[in-house]
């Protein structure tokens, strides 16, 4: 899918394929890290010059004007998409360095993403998404501000798993005097009530219980729907059955009514021996 290179994009070369080294014209000190979550999409400085901008997996669906860099941190057989068939393709032919796992020769702007050093720069080896590559990259070539559009990490094991790990990042970065911008609307780096000053610090429990009733009641309701399917499958294979036999005896053909064996004889009770 071809974007637009406007003058806010920038000249991204590929030093060295194997150590993930490349070298940027201009050189700017914010980068914009962008996902997929709509709700903050609208915020992106598309084209504000001051601004790398940062694509990962099949978000190149929501740019506007074509990336600086990417990055696809998935191993082969989890690359593709079958909900984007253009996803490969993309790979293919994207124009910039994409930092993967391992350079591909099937993805000739693909470079090695630099895990030692990453490592090495966290002083652990902690990394729960993709979005943590890119803020260990950034931290690393010290960018002075680091901005998150359309990145939530709110749901499923993104919560549980990716978001902490995010969130450690962005601390580990501001501690370092990194200027970190996550929009209000972001689930990221917020707390609905203080620990200890707030009874309630979950303002949708009652809403959430309500709704946990109502998925209750349909699944109920579906386990019905589901034995009464299988009843009325059986009916109806039963009357195909009979059909059958119904079409041959108008064919000519004699129903034969074999009984079914007998039951294997049952060996005979052992008697209990006397005591002597």
């Amino acid at each position: 899918m071809p974007f637009d290179v406007t003058p806010a994009c920038k000249n991204v070369q590929i030093l060295d394929r194997d150590a993930g080294k490349v070298v940027v014209t201009p050189r700017v000190k914010k980068v914009a890290i962008v996902g997929f979550a709509s709700n903050t999409l609208h915020l992106v400085p598309w084209q504000d010059p001051e601004f790398e901008i940062w694509g990962m997996n099949q978000g190149y669906m929501h740019f506007h004007r074509q990336a600086d860099r990417w990055f696809e941190m998935h191993s082969p057989e989890f690359t593709a998409d079958v909900r984007d068939p253009e996803y490969i393709p993309f790979l293919q032919k994207c124009p910039i360095p994409i930092y993967m796992i391992e350079k591909y020769l099937e993805y000739p702007s693909s470079i090695r993403f630099p895990i030692e050093d990453a490592i090495a720069f966290a002083g652990r080896d902690y990394f729960q998404s993709s979005v943590a590559f890119m803020l260990a990259i950034a931290g690393m070539e010290k960018f002075k501000e680091v901005h998150l559009y359309g990145i939530n990490l709110a749901i499923g094991s993104e919560y549980f798993y990716e978001k902490p790990n995010c969130e450690w990042w962005l601390g580990k970065l501001e501690a370092m005097g990194t200027k970190i911008f996550v929009p209000h609307a972001s689930a990221l780096l917020k707390q609905y009530r203080r620990y200890g000053y707030f009874v309630d610090r979950e303002p949708n429990q009652m809403t959430k219980i309500l709704l946990q009733g109502r998925v209750n009641e349909y699944k109920q309701r579906a386990e019905k729907l589901q034995n009464d399917l299988h009843v009325v499958i059986g009916a109806m294979k039963e009357d195909e059955a009979l059909l059958q036999i119904a079409e041959g005896q108008d064919h000519g053909a004699d129903v034969v009514m074999v009984p079914s064996p007998p039951p294997p004889p049952q060996p005979a009770p052992q008697q209990a021996q006397q005591p002597a």
